[in-house]
């Protein structure tokens, strides 16, 4: 008579054969993404089979690739349709691009531009709309905010705080000197004040990363017009302009050393033939 574990595996066979522990196992099985091939009703020992093993394998390619728990279950909750893990990969590989080049930068001891294409992730933020010009009094009213968002007890993310200028001119290879709307952007994990509350969307973007002082900080402006004319771009919102390295990320860091990035929604003009 054939019996029900012919051929399977005891919990210590399989944890060993995957270099993990017995309780690892159990753990994957408690979340969700393993079950057994085999369970004794009687004595509740476990027994795996050759598809648990390479599945095994799988989460924990899928572990050292960055999924979490519920995206690995919704892989197989799928039946392997894998677009939504590509979409996370993209987004996060672009995520890391970005850290790349700014960490490149820093290492830099003279003033920088990079440019580059890049898709935006989306962010939930805290939004104070301002009228202001200069840099010191944007930053000002930047901490201003920051202080309050603190203050009235919202839960911050480690994304760096922006300022979104409503401003156009720069398009034009000329930089006006007046007073401007712009907003101060603090972006959180959570907020009681749902009236400050805005996400903005992911976005297609062009990015110019300035490695400087705020002293010579328009030639980033410049650069960023030049770009979007060169590559038959249409603006899809206003600047952002991203405090990378900024006073707040420590007093005692050199002002040579700071790092903005300036990011611009857009979209690819229509060439001629596509026009009606």
């Amino acid at each position: 008579m054939k019996n029900k574990t012919d051929h399977l595996f005891s919990i210590s066979q399989a944890a060993k054969s995957c270099n993990l522990s017995r309780s690892t196992l159990l753990r994957l099985e408690d979340r969700g993404l393993l079950a057994p091939a085999y369970t004794d009703p009687d004595s509740g020992r476990r027994h795996y089979d050759i598809f648990n093993i390479c599945r095994i394998l799988q989460i924990q390619k899928f572990q050292s690739m960055g999924f979490t728990t519920e995206e690995t279950i919704s892989y197989y909750a799928g039946q392997g349709e894998a677009q939504n893990l590509l979409s996370i990969i993209e987004e996060k590989l672009s995520a890391l691009q970005e850290s790349l080049e700014e960490m490149l930068l820093r290492t830099h001891n003279h003033p920088n531009l990079s440019v580059q294409m890049l898709r935006f992730p989306e962010i939930l933020c805290c939004v104070r709309e301002h009228i202001g010009q200069s840099a010191k009094e944007k930053y000002i009213a930047l901490y201003m905010y920051l202080n309050e968002c603190i203050a009235r007890g919202d839960v911050l993310s480690n994304e760096p705080m922006f300022l979104v200028n409503h401003q156009t001119d720069y398009l034009e290879g000329r930089l006006e000197h007046d007073p401007i709307r712009f907003q101060t952007c603090v972006p959180v994990q959570t907020s009681k004040f749902s009236d400050d509350l805005v996400r903005f969307p992911s976005c297609n973007a062009i990015s110019v990363l300035y490695y400087g002082s705020y002293q010579n900080i328009d030639t980033a402006y410049y650069r960023l017009g030049e770009e979007v004319k060169k590559r038959n771009l249409i603006p899809d919102g206003f600047l952002r302009a991203i405090g990378v390295v900024a006073p707040y990320a420590g007093l005692e860091i050199d002002p040579n050393r700071y790092c903005t990035r300036y990011v611009l929604p857009v979209k690819e003009a229509p060439t001629k033939s596509a026009l009606p």
